[in-house]
């Protein structure tokens, strides 16, 4: 790929993900607020729904309720005709394995197909982001 078209890939890439977070913001701290929200790097706030926070926090202990971040990231990559979707954050991954029974793990990441990836956000619209790389 030649430096223009690159130019032109991450600047498209870049405008799909800005609905993503500015900074991330521990599960602890929006378990406290009526209306918790998540300021995107467009400038946009997205409500987090509480009953999605309380459905985290029921497969996490005390420590781990005050170290995890919202959102979750859901990062969507092509492999040949394939889409998998890898979740990077181990505390997230954890969370999922846990909740959804999903347990498919390379080099410390948990790898999901489409399908999956489609149940766990039917549970957690709002505490989900997916990310395109």
């Amino acid at each position: 790929m030649d430096n223009i078209t690159e130019v032109v890939l991450a600047k498209m890439i870049e405008a799909v993900n800005s609905h993503l977070p500015r900074r991330s913001r521990t599960l602890d701290e929006m378990l406290k607020e009526k209306y918790p929200t998540i300021v995107a790097r467009d400038g946009n706030e997205y409500l987090i729904e509480r009953k999605e926070l309380e459905f985290i926090a029921k497969y996490l202990d005390e420590d781990e309720i005050k170290k995890f971040r919202i959102p979750i990231v859901l990062e969507m990559h092509t492999v040949g005709n394939t889409y998998l979707i890898y979740v990077r954050d181990k505390l997230h991954a954890e969370f999922i394995k846990r909740a959804f029974g999903y347990d498919r793990f390379v080099e410390d990441s948990l790898v999901l197909h489409m399908h999956e990836m489609a149940s766990i956000r039917r549970v957690l619209r709002t505490a989900t982001q997916v990310a395109f790389r």
